[in-house]
């Protein structure tokens, strides 16, 4: 099944058990994806996050959406990852920031996507533009 699976699309307007609470602390941890949009659409992944943060900040993610990924999940172990670029790559062609794998022909360089120092000197290039002043006009 995949993201663009019209079933998969669908399954959240179809009383599906992931609108209950009580649903997110009856699986197992094995079975939380925290990718999973169903728990968005039916705003119950805090709840998602609640416990993968107190049992499982950093979980291995078995998705039948999008495959195996890991779920970081507390403050600290994000910026331990964010901030060690030599084991932990944001870059696009190490498999970039997402989920999901984009068509070839979409797969462009962007700075979110890039490790210091080209990340660094992107950034530098942008902020004058994106700056507060700047987005208030």
């Amino acid at each position: 099944m995949s993201v663009a699976d019209p079933f998969y699309i669908s399954q959240p307007f179809h009383g599906m058990p992931h609108a209950n609470p009580g649903y997110v602390d009856s699986l197992a941890l094995n079975e939380l994806d925290p990718g999973d949009n169903r728990y968005f659409i039916h705003n119950t992944i805090g709840r998602v996050f609640e416990r993968l943060r107190t049992e499982a900040p950093v979980h291995r993610v078995e998705s039948k959406f999008f495959g195996p990924y890991w779920s970081i999940t507390r403050y600290q172990d994000i910026m331990a990852v964010d901030t060690n670029h030599g084991a932990f790559s944001s870059d696009w062609t190490h498999g970039g920031i997402t989920l999901t794998d984009p068509e070839p022909e979409k797969n462009l360089p962007m700075f979110i996507a890039m490790d210091p120092p080209l990340h660094d000197e992107q950034r530098k290039a942008v902020s004058p533009i994106v700056a507060p002043g700047n987005l208030a006009n």
